[in-house]
């Protein structure tokens, strides 16, 4: 008996343990999130600060064409593209993925609920990634 409640602590011990080595994911400050309709549902990979950010107006041929997009630059200390890239596939299984034309890998969400144009993800870059979305004019607030 003593040996099976030693046993016991011994693994609620460790699980305690390697629980608290495991980093949490950043939270969408307050202005950052204000930014964004949708994007703010992508977990931010732990320790990021955003940095910068910008918004696009794109229009097509037809009234219909008119969309939005927002991006926001995230900075990470010691930052590593293949456990970020990992850390992203983890959390979004059913992106799909894009080497881009300047090597940087897109990972690509519909948006639950969205518009079928409407889309999210992240972009992992070679020093700091971004997360975008891209929603039908009209939904991000004026500034």
């Amino acid at each position: 008996m003593k040996g099976i409640v030693s046993l016991a602590i011994v693994v609620a011990v460790a699980g305690a343990l390697l629980s608290g080595c495991a980093a949490k994911e950043a939270k969408w400050s307050g202005d950052t999130a204000s930014m964004v309709v949708y994007a703010k549902s992508i977990p931010l990979y732990p320790g990021a600060k955003a940095k910068d950010a910008m918004g696009s107006d794109s229009y097509g041929d037809t009234p219909d064409s008119h969309s939005e997009g927002m991006a926001i630059w995230f900075e990470v200390k010691d930052y590593d593209r293949e456990k970020m890239l990992a850390w992203y596939r983890e959390r979004l299984p059913n992106a799909t993925t894009e080497t881009l034309d300047d090597g940087m890998i897109q990972l690509t969400v519909p948006v639950p609920g969205g518009e079928p144009t409407e889309n999210m993800g992240v972009v992992i870059g070679a020093d700091d990634f971004r997360v975008f979305e891209h929603t039908k004019a009209g939904k991000h607030k004026k500034t």
